[in-house]
């Protein structure tokens, strides 16, 4: 495992954690989201608005791929939530959701200073599933 593929999942793990850790270790004082730049409150806001919405939300990696020399990491996220409220990503929900997202991230100095976020679909959860 490389140094920059530990980085990358102890980012994912610090986002799966309850109480949320924040990201100060993982993310740049400030970070490029989408060509859109903004501090790491604002960056983590959007992560903890979701969570406050599905409190069961988790990241779960399907697909892992790092450049240690450009360091840059590629990757597929699924993760599968209940939200309380039946609103979830500003769209209405009846149950359980999954989605698929593609995510790319770009570190600078050890950091993730830029991120390309590809949100998937949310699809209903059957039952027995």
């Amino acid at each position: 495992m490389t140094s920059l593929e530990k980085k990358f999942l102890a980012y994912i793990d610090a986002l799966n954690q309850r109480p949320f850790p924040g990201l100060v270790p993982h993310v740049h004082e400030s970070v490029t989201l989408n060509a859109n730049a903004m501090p790491l409150p604002a960056y983590e806001k959007l992560l903890t608005d979701d969570m406050a919405l599905a409190p069961d939300l988790n990241w779960q990696l399907s697909m892992l791929l790092v450049d240690e020399q450009r360091q840059r990491v590629g990757c597929r996220v699924e993760f599968r939530c209940t939200p309380t409220n039946g609103v979830f990503m500003d769209r209405k929900v009846d149950g359980t959701v999954k989605c698929m997202e593609h995510m790319f991230y770009e570190y600078s100095d050890g950091k993730i200073a830029r991120v390309w976020w590809m949100p998937g679909d949310l699809v209903p959860v059957e039952k027995e599933e």
